[in-house]
């Protein structure tokens, strides 16, 4: 009887878990592309939230390959729909793409749902890349 309730405990545990990881805001850092001296920074967002976001900045700070920051960027992803696929692109000026080898997610800057402002936004942030350099928070 006992082992039973061990294993309806995990169950319900590893169900609550993966309600948690689908409350998520994902952010994929699909594609950097040169544009000029500059490079142009791909970003594929799933609110997996049920809150709809009219604000959210991210704090964005870009590492050279050798670890030291390049440039730090506020890149502002909003508006965000509830449970949406969204694609946003945002310019790196003067930072070639080569020259970018990890891309750390600093913090949210600010987000707000409903004209009201959230605090703690950075929980939510489940980052990945497709883009060839390490995309982190």
């Amino acid at each position: 009887m006992r082992a039973f309730f061990l294993v309806l405990s995990f169950l319900l545990m590893s169900g609550s878990l993966a309600v948690s990881e689908e409350q998520k805001l994902s952010v994929e850092l699909n594609k950097l592309e040169a544009d000029g001296n500059s490079c142009q920074a791909f970003l594929v967002l799933q609110n997996g939230t049920k809150d709809a976001y009219e604000r959210f900045v991210l704090d964005l700070v870009m590492f050279d390959a050798d670890g030291i920051i390049a440039r730090r960027l506020a890149v502002d992803i909003a508006p965000l729909d509830a449970g949406k696929l969204a694609v946003k692109v945002f310019a790196v000026p003067e930072q070639t793409c080569d020259g970018i080898g990890r891309v750390l997610v600093n913090g949210v800057l600010g987000c707000e749902v409903g004209g009201a402002k959230r605090d703690n936004c950075l929980g939510l942030v489940a980052t990945s890349s497709r883009a060839g350099v390490e995309f982190i928070n």
